[in-house]
């Protein structure tokens, strides 16, 4: 089970990347299927204490949503930043007791977790699917296909990787905790508890980390030495941390709390941060270090045993796409193939197309300027949404260099008004500026993007349950979609030019996707990829080393965007062939979103039944 918390770009714009981070829950409960905040991404181990014996012989409507409803209480327990996350008011759905856990990383309680999915699985069949409502069968087929495929995946455990350069957990953790929302004094009281374990999770991690190096799954040499960097450049001032800034600054504008208690509560947070935040990321640089060397494999997945295998499982399960890698090769030369004539076409009739569109520029605006447009623009072509907040905020300086250009915070369902959107200034000012369009950037985060797309679907009153299941692809695919579809145009942009502007940034995210399948599949080597490159009109090489080294360390994250957008795309051409001069745009954003999060072929199968009722 999946739950996203961040939406994430990958450093290179239009290249977006997302990944999970492997977080088994303690020992202490039981343990089954695997959720992820993120997506920047904890992935916590689950089981279903459901009463089996008590519901056994029940297969009816009311058994199934009891069934899912006690599944999420007992699952979104098990780490406390996943239930954060996830519910600003627990109590409401009468969750009043929990351990304040980070979860755990362990690799002794994995067999007992996948048998407690497999209890699962078997209760999920044991119910009569045409006795269910079509909301409930979306629910069960979700939920078992979850199950199915993470249970056909035991086998590659040790393949999964926690530490990454972008979506890992020593990148993504200190960002969540920093917006840990304080809303009850118990709130304060949880996340002090939270970060004095994060030295206890970093032994576990580098002790999972021995575990890959033992059984030859090690990273390389080159990304450990990244992810070495990046913990050095975080703990590099302790005192100056920006975890102390923000917490102080919440705990000031915290009502209810005596000066005393005010001081007590930053002194007691600026010692852990100090001492046992810098002694997780310490621990972690000296696990590397001792592990680097021990890696077998500088390439692809393509040249582990089963890797071929591991990265169809982590093509689908990220993607929601039930096609063969080698059809998405083809997609993905034909997308390419499409794209080159269209821009040929367009030149031939205008030979000026060329220099209007590399010289283009964006009108300079504020992210707040920006983000109120679109607001406004959307109107025409999407449902309207719910009424909320939304602040913008900008990576801290000692996180830039690592962190996406942009991302997005999701709310807890019970609390969608406040949303938060991240801006690295890294890929705006200095150097980089120019790197990143930023009003086609906040169409992708904030409207009518990731923002947008949550706090819609979340109005749409979902079964709790679903929140323990996302699908990056889904996520990243509308993001993607509505960026490039919509995006350039309410820049501004005449609809020729938008076009191409826009199919020159999905260029960029089909290249990257192409490159990962001929990596991770194919078993292409950096020479391949310069090849491919320069054939391609991209000479620079040190360019193409930091794309090979990058898909390396991630793989499979550009597919989840590129992908996720073909899918999505082809969604609508479904709709548009079927509906013909009844198409409308709106009724077809409101499905896709009213659905919500769910691999595509799963969708495929409601639209059909949606299709014969717009007809």
């Amino acid at each position: 089970m999946e739950q996203e918390a961040i939406k994430q770009e990958t450093p290179e714009q239009g290249m977006n990347v997302q990944e999970t981070i492997n977080n088994p829950e303690s020992p202490k409960k039981k343990k089954g299927i695997w959720i992820a905040i993120v997506c920047l991404l904890l992935i916590v181990a689950i089981g279903c204490g459901i009463g089996y014996k008590v519901w056994y012989d029940k297969t009816g409507p009311e058994a199934f949503d009891e069934c899912m409803d006690e599944l999420f209480r007992e699952e979104i327990v098990l780490n406390t930043i996943n239930l954060h996350y996830t519910l600003a008011y627990p109590e409401d759905y009468g969750i009043t007791e929990y351990e304040v856990s980070l979860g755990d990383y362990s690799l002794d309680d994995y067999e007992s977790g996948y048998k407690e999915m497999e209890e699962l699985r078997d209760r999920i069949l044991s119910f009569d699917k045409d006795r269910l409502s079509v909301e409930q069968q979306v629910t069960y087929d979700i939920v078992l296909d979850y199950l199915e495929m993470e249970l056909g995946a035991k086998e590659f455990v040790l393949y999964s990787e926690i530490l990454g350069p972008t979506t890992g957990y020593q990148a993504q953790l200190p960002v969540l905790l920093a917006e840990y929302t304080f809303r009850t004094q118990q709130d304060i009281e949880d996340y002090l508890e939270l970060i004095s374990q994060v030295d206890d999770i970093a032994e576990q991690i580098i002790e999972f980390e021995r575990e890959k190096s033992d059984a030859g799954l090690f990273m390389s040499d080159y990304a450990a030495d990244s992810i070495i960097e990046q913990c050095e450049g975080f703990i590099e001032n302790p005192q100056e941390n920006y975890m102390i800034e923000v917490f102080d600054d919440k705990i000031e504008a915290f009502d209810g709390l005596s000066d005393e208690e005010k001081q007590e509560y930053s002194e007691k947070n600026k010692e852990i941060i100090t001492t046992e935040i810098v002694d997780a990321y310490e621990i972690l640089i000296e696990g590397l270090e001792e592990l680097k060397g021990t890696g077998t494999n500088d390439l692809g997945l393509y040249y582990y045993e089963n890797g071929q295998q591991y990265y169809e499982y982590l093509v689908r399960s990220g993607t929601g796409s039930d096609l063969s890698i080698k059809k998405l090769e083809r997609q993905t030369e034909e997308f390419l193939d499409d794209y080159i004539r269209e821009l040929q076409m367009a030149y031939l009739e205008n030979p000026a197309i060329l220099d209007e569109l590399l010289g283009y520029e964006f009108e300079e605006l504020e992210p707040e300027e920006i983000l109120d447009d679109l607001q406004q623009q959307i109107k025409g072509d999407f449902p309207k949404p719910p009424s909320v907040d939304y602040t913008v905020k900008y990576v801290h300086p000692s996180m830039e260099e690592k962190m996406s250009p942009a991302f997005y915070l999701t709310p807890p369902v019970d609390d969608i008004e406040g949303n938060l959107i991240y801006i690295n200034k890294k890929y705006t000012e200095g150097d980089s500026a120019g790197t990143m369009n930023l009003y086609t950037t906040l169409a992708h985060e904030g409207y009518p993007g990731h923002l947008y797309q949550n706090v819609y679907t979340a109005s749409c009153d979902l079964p709790l349950v679903r929140n323990l299941f996302s699908c990056t692809g889904y996520s990243e695919g509308w993001a993607t979609y509505v960026e490039h579809e919509y995006g350039y145009l309410y820049a501004g942009m005449d609809e020729i030019l938008a076009s191409l502007y826009a199919g020159n940034e999905a260029t960029s995210l089909a290249l990257s996707a192409y490159l990962d399948m001929k990596i991770h599949y194919d078993g292409w080597n950096r020479e391949d990829v310069y090849e491919y490159l320069t054939d391609f009109g991209v000479a620079d090489e040190a360019a193409a080393d930091e794309m090979f080294d990058y898909i390396v360390e991630e793989p499979a994250n550009y597919m989840n965007y590129f992908i996720g957008y073909l899918e999505m795309m082809n969604l609508r051409e479904m709709a548009e062939k079927n509906l013909k001069d009844d198409f409308d745009a709106k009724e077809f954003h409101d499905f896709v979103l009213s659905i919500g999060p769910a691999p595509f072929y799963i969708i495929e199968d409601y639209m059909k039944d949606w299709l014969k009722e717009q007809k």
